[in-house]
């Protein structure tokens, strides 16, 4: 078993290999960002946070970013719509309207279209 402190991963080297002990992590940092503007999203962006009224956050292309997950928040007091590219759909629809504050929805991409969960 061995231990790589720089690329922070144990590895069992052969058959037969056993750990005991304890394994802490520290996560993952999610990518957040505000948004007070139309808003494209990109294959980094993870966590958006619309957090001013009558914006438009737009999907990438569902076909290049497969099973690719976004969560949106609206914050403002206003409707806030998530858009696609190319003809794709959210869950059957052209767009989507988070018209209440605090509603948020996480969108995945099936490789053709985004689906709401």
């Amino acid at each position: 078993m061995s231990y790589n402190p720089s690329q922070n991963y144990v590895a069992a080297n052969k058959a037969g290999d056993t750990f005991t002990g304890k394994i802490t992590t520290t996560g993952k940092a999610a990518a957040y960002a505000a948004k007070t503007a139309n808003y494209t999203l990109t294959s980094a962006d993870e966590y958006i946070e619309a957090t001013t009224a009558a914006i438009t956050i737009t999907l990438p292309d569902a076909v290049a970013n497969s099973k690719s997950l976004f969560n949106i928040k609206n914050s403002s007091s206003g409707t806030v719509t998530i858009a696609t590219t190319s003809s794709q759909t959210i869950d059957g629809a052209g767009t989507f309207p988070l018209p209440i504050q605090y509603q948020a929805i996480s969108v995945i991409s099936n490789g053709t279209n985004w689906s709401i969960f």
